[in-house]
């Protein structure tokens, strides 16, 4: 297996959402094929699918191999991909990680097992298992929110010395964190990548690579301005990019993620509103407030 390069997860990348057909509950493939349409030509790097916008952990493992297949087959083998996959112990996260890159990822994002309090240690031994028995590329998943587990900063620095450990996501929106992580990992070849818009500048001049965010299946051109006015040293136009982002990123972020995405892209013509069952989408009423809000946001749909 050819590991891809760290410096190929710099950049801003697209933590794609998973359009569902609202009559039958399962995948929406059209609205699939007009996400990616509309997140690639907004100039995004990489696509990172089935994750917690996506709502990888309520697909089946199937249907994340299945919208994996369905990303790489809509945007060719030179797109960089990376999905996430879900597991609740260890045979399961092998499997499903070797599946993946079997089929086409360019690495897979993984977040520690969930549901049982971890130490650093049994973080670090998680990871290791998988990425030795695998040999696929791996990109950290510190999303404390939802594993209840936040991968310590000496934790990510160890797991970087492994060869397939190329990258970290910290979804935490803690910047004093990423900054820990920063530091720790200064002599290591990874990736840091942030995934919060609404810190994607600060991050950036902390020393962060990149971005994989929510938003930028509604709006990837402001992402891609911040990151390409940091690269030319302009921080004042990335400055006026990111505050157009987060008024936007802080309009969607209402009812239970990723609800509000999942409205923002059926105001925009994308796809349906639909949520993978059980979970429901916004109350009429809040999704009314929220296109009452895009209209006057976003520039067009």
């Amino acid at each position: 297996m050819i590991l891809i390069k760290t410096e190929q997860l710099h950049g801003v990348h697209v933590a794609l959402a998973t359009p569902i057909d609202p009559t039958t509950g399962d995948l929406d493939p059209a609205g699939l094929s007009r996400l990616l349409d509309r997140v690639v030509g907004g100039g995004i790097d990489g696509i990172c699918p089935t994750g917690s916008t996506g709502e990888g952990p309520r697909l089946t493992r199937s249907q994340r191999l299945t919208v994996l297949q369905s990303v790489r087959e809509r945007v060719g083998p030179d797109r960089i991909v990376v999905p996430a996959a879900s597991a609740l112990n260890l045979p399961d996260a092998v499997a499903e990680v070797a599946e993946l890159a079997a089929a086409g990822a360019s690495a897979v994002l993984l977040a520690p097992s969930p549901y049982y309090p971890q130490a650093p240690a049994e973080v670090i031994a998680w990871y290791r298992i998988v990425a030795e028995e695998t040999g696929a590329p791996l990109v950290l998943y510190n999303i404390p929110a939802m594993t209840k587990i936040s991968i310590a900063p000496g934790a990510v620095a160890e797991l970087a010395a492994l060869p397939n450990v190329i990258g970290i996501k910290d979804s935490s929106r803690d910047v004093e964190y990423l900054q820990q992580v920063l530091r720790a990992t200064a002599d290591a070849n990874l990736a840091v990548l942030t995934g919060s818009d609404t810190l994607q500048l600060a991050s950036l001049v902390a020393g962060a690579h990149g971005m994989i965010a929510a938003g930028m299946n509604l709006v990837p051109r402001l992402g891609r301005a911040v990151q390409d006015a940091v690269t030319a040293g302009d921080l004042a136009a990335a400055g006026r990019a990111q505050r157009e982002l987060t008024a936007i990123v802080t309009a969607c972020r209402v009812g239970q993620s990723p609800a509000g995405w999942k409205a923002a892209l059926a105001w925009a013509g994308i796809c349906s509103d639909a949520l993978v069952p059980p979970a429901a989408t916004l109350p009429a009423e809040v999704r009314a407030e929220l296109s009452a809000v895009l209209d006057g946001l976003v520039p067009s749909a």
